[in-house]
């Protein structure tokens, strides 16, 4: 390699393109929403502080339970400080890319450092977010247990032909794409046949999927706990199924938004959850934003620093 080779390679080093990638990201989908930080902070001050204060303690302890899950998932050993460190820059990196991506790539990224093929390293962070909603569905059953006599709200689908046209159009857009692009399709065949034989490690280990499924369903329980206290800290004074029922709703809605962090999307599924038990739509949407407040905008900047720090540990 000759020198101005080499001085190119460490000028674009694949470290620095991801950092000028993630600032470019940054500054085109944090900064134009800094409105909503606002709203956001008008709910905080607006709330009880007791239960705010309960809720940040909730997303702390969020943290090392998803660390826990990755580390009982990897194939590799994996040290817990560096995984919780992961964790805390995903709270930053997912708020980049739509439906969760970006500390989904985080993941994966950090998992190849710690000497994961590629294969194993999807294998491991598919498995952790198809725990999480088993985990989630496993928490609202035990709710709906211990709380057999609660009202559920009604859901209405639309039955408009707008909504079914978009639905059929998405679906038929779904349908050429895998009868059209072969190629794809073959590669997507032989990258999920590959990861599936790596997915027959978890049936060795079964305490280990056992365990992640647990802290999974601690992880949910975590979200729900913050929900809860940001609904009681500005009067919502709703049982935990109902808010359990109104966080899956409002999550639902953030996955099918395609905005990163799944804004707006997140905030009215949350906020037309809560009207549907009756509260204030005032009132609904100051808990939907405090919630969001304390779960997108108290961690970037923190997940923004660690990132930074940590960088080349994982990158």
């Amino acid at each position: 390699m000759t020198a101005p080779q080499a001085r190119t390679r460490r000028f674009f080093s694949p470290g620095k393109l991801v950092f000028l990638v993630t600032t470019l990201l940054f500054l085109y989908v944090v900064v134009p929403r800094l409105g909503d930080f606002s709203q956001s902070f008008t709910a905080v001050r607006n709330a009880r502080w007791t239960y705010t204060v309960m809720a940040i303690v909730g997303l702390l302890i969020s943290y090392p339970i998803a660390a826990g899950t990755y580390i009982l998932l990897a194939q590799k050993s994996l040290r817990y400080r560096s995984t919780i460190l992961v964790q805390i820059a995903s709270a930053f990196t997912t708020r980049l890319l739509p439906a969760g991506f970006g500390g989904l790539a985080l993941n994966v990224q950090y998992l190849r450092k710690m000497h994961h093929t590629m294969p194993q390293a999807v294998a491991v962070a598919s498995t952790n977010n198809t725990l999480g909603i088993v985990g989630h569905l496993f928490v609202l059953g035990v709710l709906l247990l211990i709380s057999p006599n609660m009202q559920l709200p009604a859901v209405h689908i639309p039955n408009t032909p707008l909504f079914w046209l978009i639905l059929s159009v998405i679906i038929g857009l779904f349908a050429v794409v895998l009868l059209l692009f072969r190629t794809l399709r073959t590669q997507a065949v032989v990258f999920l046949t590959t990861v599936g034989g790596h997915l027959a490690y978890y049936r060795r280990t079964p305490g280990k999927l056992a365990g992640a499924l647990l802290c999974s369903m601690a992880l949910t329980s975590s979200y729900i706990f913050i929900f809860y206290c940001a609904g009681h800290a500005l009067g919502l004074t709703y049982a935990p199924l109902s808010f359990a029922l109104v966080f899956t709703g409002g999550m639902v809605a953030s996955s099918a938004t395609p905005t990163p962090g799944g804004l707006v999307g997140t905030e009215a599924g949350l906020t037309a959850g809560l009207i549907a038990y009756g509260a204030e739509p005032s009132q609904a949407l100051a808990a939907a934003l405090l919630y969001r407040f304390i779960t997108y905008w108290f961690p970037l900047l923190p997940g923004l620093g660690v990132f930074l720090l940590t960088r080349r540990l994982y990158l």
